[in-house]
């Protein structure tokens, strides 16, 4: 059987739900696809020295953790790995977030690009409230077509649950996106909830949290694709 290995950036608290889903829905996705996954978590104070975050070469995949982290400096740092070295990457809730805080600091070169959750009067606010709360809530998601969320979904809308308070601010969608990063699926108000990320082997994100949907008989597309590609890494 073959053997694949996930790193899971983020600092486990057992008693988070989101954080328990991630690691079950990995080994529902892996029973169906009759693979066998080694999931580590890794904190994001250790990849927090330029060196250390070349830890991450060893795993087949990274997944961006949903839940608060202690260093985010670490986190993007992990981030950065993964999409520089075209390391297949999956973000959820809080992985989102990070993941276009990373884009925002490397690729566009916002240096201080932060979230209103942290630093709620910073000048460059790539994170900020969402218009609706959505905590908590079960909501469609509208999925554009030509996409790898759309191919992986096989349907142009899901109905996911999310956790999130935070996403991009409007006022950077436009250049995030002629950046190279995609947004692929959308709430009923057009707000951001997937982007993909071109010229990657596998780099998406969502806003939501899909894991906590998965079963061992259901197991959730997007957590397929992203073992799927990681097989092929």
């Amino acid at each position: 059987m073959k053997i694949i290995k996930i790193g899971i950036i983020g600092d486990y608290n057992p008693s988070s739900v989101t954080q328990v889903a991630t690691d079950k829905a990995l080994q529902d996705a892996a029973l169906t696809l009759g693979i066998q996954v080694k999931s580590q978590w890794i904190p994001t104070e250790s990849l927090l020295e330029p060196d250390n975050v070349k830890f991450l070469e060893q795993f087949d995949g990274v997944w961006g953790a949903p839940g608060d982290v202690r260093v985010l400096e670490g986190t993007i740092r992990g981030i950065q790995f993964a999409r520089e070295h075209n390391i297949p990457y999956i973000g959820t809730c809080a992985g989102f977030q990070y993941a276009i805080l990373e884009f925002a600091r490397n690729v566009l070169n916002i240096k201080d690009a932060t979230s209103a959750e942290f630093e709620p009067n910073a000048q460059s606010l790539v994170l900020t409230s969402l218009t609706c709360e959505i905590a908590g809530k079960h909501m469609i998601v509208n999925i554009q077509p030509n996409t790898i969320a759309h191919l992986l979904y096989s349907n142009s809308t899901t109905i996911e649950e999310h956790f999130c308070h935070f996403g991009i601010n409007p006022a950077y969608r436009s250049v995030i996106e002629k950046a190279g990063l995609k947004i692929t699926g959308f709430d009923q108000n057009n707000e951001p909830r997937i982007f993909e990320l071109s010229n990657h082997k596998f780099f998406l994100a969502s806003l939501f949290v899909p894991q906590t949907s998965s079963t061992p008989k259901q197991p959730h597309s997007l957590i397929k694709g992203f073992l799927l590609a990681s097989l092929e890494a």
